[in-house]
């Protein structure tokens, strides 16, 4: 089965194509990023950078079996824009769709460089002075998730590190508070910045084995923490007649 596989969780959009055979999940395409800063938002990019996969392999839309798509937590117009444009095409050609942690995607292609048994703590910029923060353990299986995946100030993450033992930091929201974590929180070499599509599709083949149109109706991102409107309006927006 090829899979398509994405992650919009970032700033930097990810797709790959892996082939789900008998043996597992492998690498079937090189895959392509675009980074932070490239013309277009996700909107704009994604469906092009699909094309640029499928193309020169001789494939279209129609040969993809199975879609992968990372959940988050991270930007939320970025996830809804990766999951909205998965859904759309899995529903349209009646294919299977499953997604994965983004923070688990980016913790499972750091586990390589790390030494077993290692507390991976893979971090994303949450903007807000705060971080989106995995805890996950490397084992010869993959990585293994310790407890849920959580918004958290960095000290607030360090004090609750300090109860889990020594770990080791990696991805974007570690560049961002490199000076806050330095000295407490090292920093695991040659870890990705972000999480990558590749590591998506690993992670959600097997919720590819069949259509199911409920499943694929109910996927929604992680978001972790609320809204700005959901901060906002708690209650719901105000009803009753507008100011004049």
């Amino acid at each position: 089965m090829l899979v398509a596989a994405v992650d919009t969780s970032t700033t930097t959009l990810s797709c790959a194509l892996l082939e789900l055979g008998p043996d597992g999940l492998a690498v079937h395409s090189s895959r392509r990023e675009m980074p932070a800063g490239a013309a277009g938002g996700h909107s704009l990019r994604l469906p092009n950078l699909l094309v640029e996969l499928l193309r020169p392999a001789g494939y279209t839309i129609r040969d993809v079996g199975g879609w992968a798509v990372g959940l988050g937590p991270g930007s939320f117009t970025g996830l809804r824009i990766g999951l909205a444009t998965w859904k759309g095409l899995a529903y349209a050609n009646r294919r299977p769709i499953a997604g994965a942690s983004s923070l688990a995607a980016l913790a499972l292609e750091a586990s390589s460089a790390a030494p077993e048994e290692s507390l991976l703590v893979p971090l994303l910029d949450a903007r807000k002075g705060e971080v989106y923060a995995g805890f996950y353990r490397r084992s010869a299986e993959g990585v293994k998730a310790l407890s849920p995946p959580a918004a958290l100030a960095p000290p607030a993450l360090l004090d609750r590190l300090a109860a889990m033992g020594p770990a080791l930091g990696f991805g974007e929201g570690y560049e961002a508070f490199r000076q806050v974590f330095a000295g407490s929180l090292p920093e695991l070499p040659g870890a990705p910045a972000t999480p990558s599509a590749e590591a998506v599709g690993r992670l959600a083949s097997d919720g590819l084995a069949r259509y199911d149109e409920a499943a694929l109706f109910a996927l929604e991102p992680h978001y972790v923490r609320l809204s700005e409107a959901e901060v906002k309006f708690p209650q719901g927006l105000p009803t009753g007649p507008r100011p004049a």
